[in-house]
């Protein structure tokens, strides 16, 4: 199944814009001298859009002008730029973010042009979303809504993780019946939660393919939709078989929001925190 995650390594990298190659980010410049930053990354750009003043920020991609990416209201002075390095210099900024993958010939060009640019290495799973959130707060700061969701993962990642022989079982579906086994941050997240991941359980590794005849087989207690019907009308007709409606009508399905497929750092932390809420449903129901 090496070839689904490759599909999906390659998808949430050309969210990035553009592939390249990695660059340590070196921070130097103080926070409070950032008064003009542009963003060439779609993560990031809806990070400074949740965590950074609305007129400290100059640019982000075109990307969060489209509805489906967008979580964030967007000023109306923001430039939406297409990752040239033509279009921000203009602006000015004093401070450049884009990530591990993006942007890379956009990025060296204004480099080379003399402007600051910090690269924040991408989050494939918990520790690296803890790495991610920690380089953002070196490069920005410190800002309030940053440092209390650095503050939450870790009070997250601090509790032990319920383990137990007669965990709830859980099977995560999404479109075209693709499953997340594990070495998947949707994995972990079940598992930190305390779900025992069928499709790990099966030999999955990252990314698999169920038959609706297997899911009504492994007879999991909790189904975890990734997005929904309304965003892949074709994709997700699985969830009108009888049997998975009986599962929603229930209350015994969640939904895993698509911010956590191109920007982990939206969503990790409330998707941990509502799937332990969850489990608790689940072991309180007799």
């Amino acid at each position: 199944m090496n070839s689904y995650r490759e599909i999906l390594i390659g998808l949430r990298r050309l969210l990035s814009i553009s592939l390249g190659v990695l660059f340590p980010a070196m921070v130097s410049t103080p926070a409070s001298a950032q008064e003009r930053i542009a963003s060439l990354n779609l993560c990031m750009d809806q990070l400074l859009l949740q965590w950074v003043a609305p007129e400290k920020i100059v640019s982000v991609t075109w990307l969060s002008g489209e509805k489906h990416y967008r979580r964030a209201p967007l000023p109306e002075h923001l430039y939406l730029n297409r990752a040239q390095a033509e279009e921000l210099l203009p602006l000015k900024p004093d401070l450049v973010l884009t990530g591990q993958y993006g942007a890379q010939r956009a990025s060296q060009r204004l480099e080379q042009l003399g402007l600051r640019v910090i690269r924040i290495p991408d989050a494939y799973n918990l520790a690296q979303l803890q790495q991610q959130l920690s380089s953002l707060q070196q490069a920005l700061g410190e800002l309030p809504g940053l440092r209390q969701q650095r503050g939450k993962l870790q009070a997250l990642l601090e509790q032990a993780p319920e383990t137990s022989s007669d965990n709830p079982r859980a099977l995560i579906l999404s479109a075209n019946n693709i499953t997340y086994g594990d070495g998947m941050l949707e994995h972990e997240l079940l598992t930190r939660a305390g779900f025992t991941n069928l499709a790990a359980q099966q030999g999955v590794q990252q990314l698999g393919r169920v038959s609706l005849e297997q899911v009504i087989d492994s007879q999991p207690q909790l189904l975890v939709f990734y997005g929904g019907e309304q965003d892949f009308a074709i994709a997700h007709l699985a969830e009108r078989h009888p049997v998975l409606r009986e599962y929603i009508e229930a209350g015994r399905v969640y939904r895993l929001p698509q911010e956590l497929g191109f920007c982990p750092a939206l969503a990790a932390v409330e998707v941990l925190q509502q799937l332990m809420e969850k489990r608790k449903e689940i072991v309180g129901q007799p």
